[in-house]
């Protein structure tokens, strides 16, 4: 089975935890030195962890899955929050005022 160069195969077992997997992701989401978006963050901790093994863990397809790696999938909510599932998060959009 092709695996790319950062499959890293304790973070793809740990990340079956979902309190670790939802440290893991925050930390990668709030680190104060380079903080992710949350997509640039599951691409990161997909890669790591596999993309068979992570489509597996959310019930999609391992095409939907690199199709979402590479860029040619865009996420829609729901499925943003299908993928962080895992990670025992979901997205939430809030409206602001902005002070004048």
């Amino acid at each position: 089975m092709y695996r790319s160069n950062s499959y890293d195969e304790k973070i793809s077992k740990k990340m079956r935890n979902p309190d670790f997997a939802q440290e893991y992701l925050l930390g990668l989401v709030n680190d104060e030195d380079e903080p992710m978006e949350v997509e640039e963050a599951l691409k990161f901790i997909i890669n790591r962890m596999g993309v068979t093994e992570f489509g597996n863990l959310i019930g999609e397809s391992k095409s939907n899955v690199s199709n979402f790696l590479n860029g040619s999938r865009k996420l829609k909510e729901e499925t943003l929050n299908k993928y962080l599932m895992p990670f025992k998060l979901k997205v939430k959009k809030i409206l602001e005022q902005i002070a004048s």
